[in-house]
Parts: C-alpha cells; sequence; structure tokens
C-alpha cells in the first residue's frame, strides 16, 4: 500500500510539471552603429546605417530624437525602416546628438549617436564696412567683394586685397560654440594692430555665407567688443 502510495504522487507530480508552461524567453533587441562618435566635414554628404541589428522576432521599426532642433529642419534624412541617418551638404557646423530606437512590439533598444560637422578648410570672397558701433540692422548684401580669405587647415588665416596688391594679411582661425568662427589677423598695413572677426557659418545648398562682426577686442566669451564694422564673404 505504501508502494502505491509513492507511485501516486510520483505520477501526479511528473504530471504536473508536464501541465506547468515554461517560461517564454525574454526577447532583446540588439541594435549597433559602426561609430558612436562620428566627424563629418563641412559641405561633404554623409550617412551611417547600423551594422548590428538582431530582432529576436518580427522585424520592427526605427526612430530618432535629438536634444537640438536639427531634425526639425531638412538637413537630415532618417530611415524609420532601415535605420539609416543620411545627412546632406547644407548640415551646419555644430555638434549633434542623436538616440535611436529600434522597437518590435513591446521590446525596444535604444542607443547614443554623436554627429559633429566641422570646417577643415574654407576660401571665401568678400569684404568689410565700417557701420556705427550702434547700429543693429546691416545690409550685408551692399558690401562689396574685395578680399580674398583662406582659412587653411592648420588654423592659419591669409588674406589678400583684390584692389591693393600690395595688402597681405596673416593669423589664425578657430570654430567656436554655436557653428561661429573667429578670426584673428595682422595686416602689414595695421602697424602690428590685431582685428578680430566673429560670425555665423550659414550653410545652404547653394554657397555658404560667413558674416558678423568685426573689431579691435573681444571679451572673455570671445564676442566683439570694440565693433568697427562688419563684414560678409562668400564661399568660393
Amino acid at each position: 500500500m505504501k508502494n502505491i502510495l509513492c507511485l501516486a504522487l510520483l505520477y501526479l507530480f511528473i504530471s504536473c510539471s508536464k501541465d506547468s508552461a515554461a517560461p517564454e524567453p525574454v526577447r532583446k533587441i540588439q541594435l549597433s552603429y559602426p561609430e558612436s562618435e562620428i566627424n563629418a566635414t563641412f559641405r561633404t554628404a554623409g550617412g551611417i546605417a547600423p551594422n548590428i541589428i538582431q530582432w529576436n522576432g518580427d522585424a520592427g521599426f526605427y526612430s530618432i530624437t535629438s536634444s537640438t532642433e536639427i531634425l526639425r529642419r531638412d538637413h537630415i534624412v532618417f530611415d524609420s525602416l532601415t535605420g539609416q541617418i543620411s545627412w546632406g551638404k547644407n548640415l551646419p557646423l555644430g555638434s549633434y546628438d542623436f538616440t535611436i530606437t529600434a522597437e518590435s512590439g513591446e521590446t525596444t533598444e535604444t542607443v547614443e549617436i554623436l554627429l559633429t560637422n566641422s570646417l577643415i578648410k574654407a576660401f571665401f570672397s568678400g569684404g568689410f564696412e565700417m557701420v556705427d558701433p550702434d547700429v543693429e540692422e546691416i545690409d550685408y548684401s551692399a558690401i562689396p567683394v574685395d578680399y580674398a580669405l583662406w582659412l587653411n587647415e592648420d588654423g592659419t588665416v591669409a588674406m589678400e586685397r583684390y584692389s591693393n596688391p600690395a595688402f597681405s594679411a596673416a593669423g589664425n582661425w578657430t570654430t567656436i560654440e554655436g557653428g561661429s568662427i573667429l578670426v584673428d589677423f595682422i595686416t602689414n598695413l595695421s602697424g602690428g594692430e590685431t582685428t578680430y572677426m566673429r560670425g555665423y557659418l550659414a550653410n545652404s545648398a547653394y554657397l555658404p555665407k560667413f558674416t558678423g562682426d568685426y573689431g579691435s577686442a573681444v571679451n572673455e566669451n570671445q564676442e566683439i567688443e570694440e565693433r568697427t564694422g562688419v563684414f560678409r564673404f562668400e564661399w568660393d
């Protein structure tokens, strides 16, 4: 009788074990891009797509967000089916963070990407116009083209004047926060006095334009303090 009871309990245990459904495996999407920090070159189109994507089930879709305003413009194209990020020649200077999410059902996976668009070198034609320091409305299109400006890859500056072959200038340039450019130079006619230019390089599908203020001093925030006038240079 004791043996029969033991066999009955064993049979009941085995039956319950078979009836209990095994827990479903936890789904996890695997998502990766070749680089998490991308260095782009000004006026050069590019793109990047996931190099690893394992849905572990039905294929889903991608979405993208950024803490910047770049996605509200027409500079970035994102493919929600492939996860590819593309940018055109008109991408402004600066750094842009992106959060890309792959989603299938209730399962998601996210990655962070930082895209930095940098100016390596440039050649411009344009000019300068003296203005009253208190004047705010400037007609940049009226500034005559009389200078050639080189921003060299090593961070140096060269300048010539079309109407005066004896004129020359040399200095330095750097990109600062917000896609602006700061230039300092000394001409062979200035007696050693440094001139500072600070402006924004506006990109477009056509020719970028470098416009801003110039003067004899900058403050701790790299802003022109004693404005002499304004300048306008066009990508050449």
